[in-house]
This record gives structure tokens, C-alpha cells and sequence, in this order.
């Protein structure tokens, strides 16, 4: 009996050791938390701004050609904040070192504003691939660089068109400058929009050779319109405020070009065949953040509103709505690529 006694008070003996230690597991077991992960800080990366740069065949002070690039170049960095820089009177023979300046100091985007541009930018895209080069109105294409042409033959049509439709004398002229593509195009669209409208015409035209020569440009007009032409357009960068003093002199209309050039001659210029060459410039600059500015040649026109007439300004009175249903009709058919140069 007592040896049964013993036994029983060892099992519990046992017994409470061994639940002892479950309750101090459970309790260190409770005690214990787990591991909290913790996020390692990560740096905030910002994007400097896209860098983007303009060579300029001559001055802004020509409120043509030239001013149209630098208010392309402003408008790409008023809509999206990049940091640009310009160089005027860029000659031929420093192209492309200006090029390569601009590509040694991390310029993004770097535009060349005439097709005089597209050798230069050639030869330096090779040495900066990277970088994105871009003609307006050239014709070239690589890797890195492209071209973007608004259409010489929709302004020179327009012009010629509204000429031959405002004509009293059924003569009508334009003055090209420089011999470069889209002047040519200009000068064979001023003469296939005013034959357009009027078969019968007298187109004169001709191309001086230069965007400077006021003087020439000026010589030639009045000889345009000692011929009869009542109405003459330039396309000449600066060599074009020539072509409206021989209008002012000879009390004749005259039409501007590339932007609206009514206040250098209020009383002569019954309108202005813009190329809103901003667009262009918003249009690379969008395909470069696309991913897709590259090795093609865009070509933009009348149906992408990159060209077309300003206001009449003071002369509204004198285009008839005759004149104007003629114009809208041209227009549509320039859009639905039913006229052919």
C-alpha cells in the first residue's frame, strides 16, 4: 500500500512539472514579437528638363523665316518647361561646329531651321548619337536624324490662288529668296494656284538668290510691277521688306509670308499665307517623348493646319464673299489632295 502511494505521488509529481513547463512555453511564446520589416528609404529620382536648341539661318528681326523658328523653339519650352537656346546668322561654315557645341553641352533635341542645315547635322549626329537632330523643311533622314516640312507647295498655292483672285490688272508676282526647296516649291505653287483660279493670268516670278538683298528684292518688285503686276508676294526672309517698299512706292497690294507680316506694311498687305511653324517644333518635340522621332521625313500641310491665312485685318472690306467661298473651296480640295503640283 504505501509502495502504491509512493508511486501515485510521483506521477503527479510528473504530471505538474510537465504542465509547468507547457505554461511557461505558452507564456514565453506569448511574450514574443514578431519581426517587423522595415522599408529601406528610397531616394526620390528627379528628371532634369530636356535641353533643346535652334540654329537660325538668319535674324529675328526679319518677323519672318527666322521669327517663326524662334517662336517655335519658345512655344516648346512655354508648354513643357525644357531649357533652350539659340544662335542667329548661323553661316555655312560654322554649322556644324555650332552643332557640336550644342551636343557637347547635352542638348537633347537641336533643331536646324532650313534645309541649308541638313549636311552639318549630319555629319555631327555621327559623332553624338544620342542626340536628335531635326531639319525643318529638309529632306534627309538617319537614326538620329529627321525632317519636318510644311508644304511650300500649300502656301505658294494659297498665295497664288488669293493673287489671282484679288488681280485688276491680271498680272501677279513673287519674289523667292534663297534657292532652297521649299522657296522653289513656293514659287511653282504661286504659279499653279494663280493659273488655278485664272488660266489666262500673267505670272511673273523669280528667285534672287538671297534672303539679305533687300535691295535687289526690292529692284526686282518694282520691275514686276512696271510690267503690270498689281499684286506681289515675297518669300525672302529680310530681302522681303523690300518687296513691300516697291509696293509702298508704287501704291500696289502685296501678300506676306511664313508669318503675318501686316504691320510692316498696314496699308498694302491684304493678307498673309502663314506657315505656323510652332507646330513643327511641338510635333518633334512630342515624337522625341514618344520614343518615335526618327529616320522619316514628316511632311505637314493645310490639312494639319499648319498652313493657312491670317486675318484680313483693315482690308476685310475689300475680299468679297465670292472671293472667300473660292478660297474655302480651294482649301478642301488642297486637303483632299485633289490639286496636283
Amino acid at each position: 500500500m504505501k509502495k502504491r502511494l509512493v508511486s501515485l505521488l510521483a506521477v503527479f509529481m510528473v504530471l505538474a512539472i510537465l504542465l509547468t513547463g507547457c505554461a511557461g512555453a505558452q507564456e514565453d511564446a506569448a511574450g514574443v514579437e514578431e519581426p517587423t520589416t522595415v522599408e529601406e528609404p528610397t531616394e526620390e529620382v528627379v528628371e532634369e528638363p530636356l535641353k533643346v536648341a535652334l540654329l537660325l539661318p538668319g535674324t529675328l528681326a526679319d518677323q519672318g523665316w527666322n521669327a517663326m523658328g524662334y517662336k517655335g523653339i519658345k512655344t516648346v519650352e512655354e508648354k513643357y518647361g525644357v531649357e533652350i537656346s539659340f544662335t542667329e546668322s548661323v553661316t555655312q561654315s560654322d554649322m556644324e561646329e555650332i552643332f557640336v557645341n550644342y551636343a557637347n553641352l547635352g542638348y537633347d533635341l537641336i533643331f536646324g531651321h532650313g534645309s541649308s542645315f541638313a549636311d552639318s547635322a549630319i555629319i555631327a549626329s555621327e559623332r553624338f548619337p544620342e542626340a536628335k537632330f531635326v531639319i525643318i523643311n529638309g529632306i534627309v533622314a538617319t537614326d538620329n536624324v529627321v525632317s519636318i516640312k510644311t508644304s511650300g507647295h500649300h502656301a505658294g498655292f494659297l498665295t497664288g490662288a488669293f493673287a489671282a483672285l484679288m488681280s485688276e490688272t491680271g498680272t501677279v508676282g513673287m519674289v523667292g529668296g534663297k534657292e532652297i526647296p521649299p522657296i522653289i516649291d513656293a514659287v511653282k505653287g504661286f504659279e499653279v494656284g494663280a493659273k488655278y483660279v485664272n488660266p489666262d493670268i500673267e505670272v511673273l516670278t523669280t528667285i534672287i538668290g538671297s534672303g539679305t538683298d533687300a535691295a535687289k528684292a526690292k529692284e526686282t518688285a518694282l520691275a514686276f510691277i512696271d510690267r503690270g503686276a498689281d499684286i506681289v508676294a515675297p518669300l525672302a526672309d529680310v530681302a522681303g521688306l523690300g518687296v513691300f517698299e516697291a509696293c509702298k512706292e508704287r501704291g500696289v497690294y502685296a501678300i506676306g509670308g511664313n508669318s503675318d507680316q501686316y504691320e510692316l506694311a498696314p496699308e498694302n498687305i491684304l493678307v498673309s499665307v502663314i506657315k505656323d511653324l510652332p507646330v513643327s517644333y511641338t510635333f518633334a518635340y512630342e515624337k522625341l517623348l514618344e520614343g518615335t522621332l526618327s529616320n522619316e521625313v514628316f511632311n505637314l500641310g493645310v490639312g494639319e493646319e499648319v498652313i493657312y491665312f491670317s486675318s484680313y485685318h483693315d482690308h476685310a472690306d475689300k475680299i468679297s464673299d465670292e472671293v472667300q467661298d473660292e478660297l474655302n473651296l480651294i482649301i478642301a480640295d488642297l486637303i483632299d489632295g485633289k490639286i496636283e503640283f
